[in-house]
């Protein structure tokens, strides 16, 4: 038991009350002095201001406009974008049941999209390599050309004109001729070649003999295809997968700056085509999925649902007012004193900020729940004024300087729990929270600016005894006076209960149940097309469409961290254009190349001519050629010749005329044949050196850059959308380049500085508050004991550590120093300040218990709840602590300060509640976690929080003249804190 004076230890709170309460209670007296003119002056500003920002307010759209542009992460894709420009693919996707079906709406699709290059670009839907098929030859190993150099010197003659070597009678002596040569000169390889030729010719005669239509060539290939290499401009210009049945469309959208419906004039018409093809092709389905299309559906449903949400809430909000407040002219007041300040808060977001970002829009939304918690409490006390038998200005004067220190410490409070997060790394946040701390306190300020000169033209002839009688909870009050030891002992078990489901043991660590999801796919509306796509897209492919970038120096580079990243396990395939160059270089191939073309330009027409034929000639030479082979040992020359054998049985038994037309046929054949494997060759003989301008423009601009970089495309083996695979494969990638990119890469860091943001913002907001709470709690020596302290400790803490750039260790010493100099010098401003605290942590330990029992992860969506729930939830416990300090005696809650505390709980909850309504299941949860999170703060601050304070104080004599004046069931929920008599606080 330790006993204090409380004139002692409420010296700087009294004193700060005094000077507040003078500053509100004469602002008050200006302000009504004239309320018509006050009301027009304020709507002539208010005017003013809304005209101004609205104009010159920009929003930004871009996902990479959250990010900070010092992060080493960004700047590497801004480096990245510099250089490929940061749109990413749109992917129209055609389903339908074989190639036949789909292939031909591909091909529309791309023709379509091409004819309109103002709002598409780097349309890929087909294969477009014609100029590296004309430079084919480049791609053969030195030695293939020269031997296809060596055949072609053979065909020389030919070549020039002389088509008649390509009959049958001069090619059949010029092979005997040539295996009698290389009998004699024991050319071994030499004449198991010609056999193999010999024997090829045989057969080809042979089948066309017995089947006439059945012509196969008899020429050896002066370059056979698998000497060619399997490389493509781009490995995915097979855009047919799944065996037909799913085919692709690629395209970049020129104009996706938009606006914050998801719209923009290249996505409408996109769509519009896709309507199109889709009614005049109704065998295929037709669908769009890609980054662009995801982050523009998401920006369409999420707008579309706080569009909803805003309108629910600020009907909900309006409608609780009217039950708590019991009328209908003062809810309506407030909701005008709101608008007021949501408008001042959108000129300071223009005058600080510039713009709007897809996070930051959000905070009309969070002071609908939150800007009306200061009008609340101020008609409340105004109403219980009031009823008391005040005069209507002087109610308004006695308000204002009575709720001046409560309003003013919660909305400080509350502001600085949102500009904490100016100190995280994330700017998307560091947006937020500068314009939803600045807008809480403007609606703050509103409160004090705008609602008494209302109030005083509104309730001028009201009498104030007339003026409904609010929401009082007196049940509730009455149990917490009667049996608080009962309540507060049953309302922690219960804490504890739910709040231990929050953590459990693993590996001998307490580790939290409540994980962080890192799925955006599970923030988007169930159902929507673009999101199935993708997984269906992963399920035909074995793979994903989301892709890290890397970029190398040159295409040896390229090449070479190719095979590296392949060799990952987390690596499904890279795509790159350096393996579509020549692997050999042109130095050793050039020559070879410029002598084939030069050979082959001087190909002379003439193998379609029909030239008579000589059956008799013929047959000698078949003849002879019958006879070389048969003096052979080799087992293919004895084949051959039996073959052979055939033939000329066959020829001797047709008439002279079915022979001359068999042979005519056949030589017709060979020479056409040997002209058509001539004009081939020449097609792919260009000898100019393969180049990047080689490439389609659509694949080079994909993977080469103006500067001459050349990107990889690096694709996981599985979906990475989810947390483990995506850290995963970001991870090893970079084992091979610690420069690695792109959207996996950007997706891992921004969910991880998400996270960490709203994490410090929360230890930021802690700090901030525990510090402002002791300035509003202990007396003015202690506290400047304490600061000082904490100062000092602050400093050596900072000396201790050295260079470390994270400051929430020295901020920690500090409040540990603070703490500690309080609980020695000043115990009952440092229990005031901790209980003032309890609401949040304690229903802090609850929510996630709660969450933890309904299996509710936390998101990039609604992480944002750390700050939110910290600074909303410390103002209930603000107010209940000065309604405390107001009175003696046993405490017990007034009326309308639970009226209070109840109705701007409920109206958060019911601002943020709106969002459960929405599609988009990343505001969901957002609703959801923040609906249980102000509920237990609520939970906390009506029922722990007040059966604490009243079993403490059970034995706290009254005073004498006691402050507290009852009326039925009403009291006065604060007044100016002046020193009161000595009280005894458990220790």
């Amino acid at each position: 038991m330790v006993e204090h004076n409380q004139h002692e230890v409420s010296g700087s709170a009294s004193g700060q009350a005094g000077f507040i309460a003078g500053t509100m209670q004469l602002l008050t007296r200006i302000t009504c002095w004239r309320p018509w003119l006050t009301i027009g002056i304020v709507a002539v500003v208010t005017t003013v201001l809304s005209v101004i920002s609205i104009q010159g307010l920009k929003f930004k759209t871009n996902r990479s406009d959250l990010i900070d542009p010092a992060a080493p992460y960004q700047q590497r894709w801004l480096r990245y974008t510099e250089k490929f420009g940061d749109d990413a693919d749109v992917v129209l996707v055609v389903e339908g049941r074989g190639a036949a079906d789909v292939a031909p709406v591909v091909q529309l699709l791309g023709e379509k999209l091409e004819s309109q290059p103002e709002l598409f670009e780097r349309v890929l839907y087909q294969d477009q390599n014609t100029e590296l098929r004309r430079k084919g030859l480049q791609y053969l190993k030195p030695a293939d050309l020269e031997q296809a150099q060596s055949l072609l010197q053979m065909y020389g003659p030919v070549l020039s004109g002389h088509w008649e070597r390509a009959g049958i009678e001069s090619y059949a002596q010029r092979l005997s001729e040539y295996i009698q040569l290389c009998t004699r000169d024991n050319a071994t390889d030499d004449l198991a070649a010609a056999i193999a030729q010999t024997q090829r010719f045989s057969a080809s005669l042979g089948q066309f003999l017995q089947q006439p239509g059945d012509f196969q060539s008899p020429w050896p290939e002066v370059v056979s295809p698998s000497a060619f290499p399997q490389a493509q401009a781009n490995q995915s210009n097979s855009l047919l997968v799944d065996g037909g049945r799913m085919g692709f469309v690629l395209a970049i959208v020129r104009d996706l700056s938009g606006n914050f419906s998801g719209q923009s004039a290249g996505l409408n018409r996109l769509r519009e085509i896709v309507r199109d093809v889709q009614n005049s092709a109704p065998a295929v389905h037709i669908g769009l999925t890609g980054v662009p299309i995801l982050e523009a559906d998401e920006m369409a449903q999420s707008q579309s649902d706080m569009t909803m949400s805003s309108i629910v809430s600020a009907v909900g909000v309006a409608i609780i007012l009217l039950l708590g407040l019991r009328g209908f002219r003062h809810p309506l007041i407030a909701m005008v004193m709101l608008a007021v300040g949501i408008l001042w808060s959108l000129a300071f977001t223009y005058f600080t900020v510039g713009h709007l970002n897809i996070l930051s829009v959000s905070f009309a939304a969070i002071l609908i729940g939150m800007g009306i918690d200061f009008s609340v409490h101020f008609i409340s006390h105004y109403v219980h004024q009031r009823r008391s038998g005040i005069a209507l200005k002087p109610a308004l004067v006695e308000t204002a300087g009575e709720l001046g220190l409560g309003i003013l410490t919660a909305a400080i409070t509350t502001t600085l729990a949102f500009l904490c997060a100016m100190f995280t790394d994330f700017l998307g946040i560091v947006e937020l929270g500068l314009i939803a701390g600045g807008g809480v306190l403007i609606c703050a300020v509103a409160t004090i600016l705008v609602l008494p000169p209302l109030l005083a033209i509104a309730d001028k002839n009201i009498d104030g005894r007339t003026i409904p009688t609010p929401f009082a909870g007196t049940p509730l009050r009455l149990l917490i006076r009667d049996y608080p030891r009962l309540v507060t002992v049953g309302s922690l078990l219960l804490i504890l209960a739910i709040g231990s489901q929050a953590f459990e043991l693993r590996n001998g660590r307490v580790v939290s149940r409540v994980r962080y999801d890192y799925n955006l796919l599970n923030l988007q509306g169930e159902g929507l097309e673009s999101v199935e796509l993708q997984h269906r897209i992963s399920e035909a492919t074995n793979g994903s469409l989301l892709y890290a970038v890397s970029l190398a120096d040159s295409p040896e580079q390229a090449r070479l961290m190719k095979e590296k990243f392949l060799e990952l396990p987390t690596v499904s395939r890279v795509e790159e254009l350096a393996s579509a160059l020549p692997p050999f270089p042109a130095a050793e191939t050039n020559l070879l190349v410029r002598s084939i073309h030069a050979q082959l330009g001087q190909l002379k027409p003439g193998g379609e001519e029909t030239a008579p034929i000589n059956p008799a000639a013929v047959g000698q030479a078949l003849e002879r050629l019958h006879t070389t082979l048969k003096e052979l040992p080799e087992p293919n020359a004895q084949r051959a010749a039996g073959i052979l054998d055939q033939v000329l049985n066959g020829l001797e038994q047709m008439p002279l005329e079915y022979q001359v037309q068999l042979l005519t046929g056949y030589q017709q054949g060979m020479k056409v044949s040997l002209q058509r494997q001539f004009e081939m060759l020449a097609e792919v003989s260009q000898p100019e050196p393969v180049g990047p301008a080689d490439f389609p423009e659509a694949v080079r601009s994909r993977f080469i850059s103006d500067e001459g970089d050349w990107l990889l495309r690096i694709y996981p083996v599985q979906e990475i959308w989810d947390e483990a695979p995506l850290r995963d494969f970001v991870t090893t990638l970079r084992t091979v380049d610690p420069e690695v990119t792109g959207t996996p890469v950007q997706n891992l860091e921004a969910a991880m500085q998400i996270e960490r943001s709203y994490r410090d913002a929360a230890c930021y907001a802690f700090v901030a508050i525990i510090l402002i709470l002791l300035m509003n709690t202990l007396s003015s020596g202690v506290l400047m004991f304490a600061f000082t302290a904490a100062a000092g400790a602050a400093a050596f803490a900072m000396w201790l550590i050295g260079e470390r750039t994270d400051p929430l260790p020295v901020l920690y010493v500090a409040v540990v120093v603070s703490l500690v100099v309080a609980l020695l010098f000043d115990r009952r401003g440092f229990l005031e300040a901790v209980l003032a605290f309890l609401p949040p942590m304690a229903g802090m330990l609850l929510l996630f218990g709660i969450l933890s029992m309904l299996d509710i992860d936390l998101n990039p969506a609604n992480l944002i709840v750390l700050p939110l729930i910290l600074g909303m939830g410390v103002d209930s416990g603000v107010y209940v602590i000065h309604n405390y300090r107001t009175q003696s005696g046993r405490y017990e809650m007034s009326s309308a300060t639970m009226n209070a505390v109840v109705l701007t709980s409920v109206t958060s909850i019911m601002g943020f509640g709106s969002m459960i309504l929405a599609a988009h299941r990343g505001l969901v949860s957002l609703g959801l976690v923040l609906v249980v999170g102000l509920s237990c703060s609520l939970f906390i601050s009506m029922v722990l929080l007040p059966s604490i304070l009243s079993w403490m104080t059970r034995n706290r004599p009254p005073q004498s003249s006691p402050l507290i004046v009852d009326e039925a069931d009403d009291e006065l929920p604060i007044v100016p804190m002046k020193p009161a008599g000595p009280a005894k606080i458990i220790a």
